[in-house]
C-alpha cells in the first residue's frame, strides 16, 4: 500500500549557541547566525490537497514568529527545534504517526525528528 504525504519547506533567520561545544568548535559557544531551513512531511489519506501546502507553511511560519519573534533560539539545537515544530503540527492537525520535521543550518547540516 502506498503512503501519501505532503512536504512543506520554509526558512527563517535565527541565532543560537552550544555552550558545551568541544574545543575544536568552541566558536559555537557564542551566539551565531544561521538561516534555518525547515522541512516538514505530513501524512494525508488522499491525493487531493487534504492539507494545503500554503496553509501548513503559514502555520509553521506563524508558530516560529509567535515563539521566536526575535529569532533567538538560545541554546536550542536543530533537533530540539524540530521536535517543537513537530509537536505543534501534530497538535494542530490531529496527527500522530508518519510525520517528520528536519531543521538545517544554512541549508547544509541539520537534525530532525520522525514520529
Amino acid at each position: 500500500m502506498n503512503k501519501t504525504f505532503i512536504i512543506v519547506r520554509t526558512r527563517f533567520e535565527g541565532y543560537h549557541c552550544w555552550v558545551d561545544a568541544p574545543i575544536e568548535v568552541d566558536f559555537l559557544k557564542f551566539h551565531h547566525r544561521h538561516i534555518f531551513y525547515i522541512e516538514a512531511k505530513l501524512p494525508v489519506s488522499h491525493d487531493d490537497r487534504q492539507l494545503e501546502f500554503f496553509i501548513v507553511k503559514s502555520f509553521i511560519e506563524d508558530w516560529l514568529f509567535e515563539n521566536y519573534p526575535d529569532g533567538k533560539l538560545k541554546g536550542k539545537s536543530c533537533e530540539m527545534l524540530a521536535e517543537e515544530i513537530l509537536c505543534a503540527l501534530q497538535s494542530n492537525y490531529g496527527l500522530r504517526r508518519g510525520c517528520s520535521v528536519y531543521v538545517y543550518e544554512d541549508g547544509e547540516n541539520g537534525g530532525g525528528v520522525e514520529s
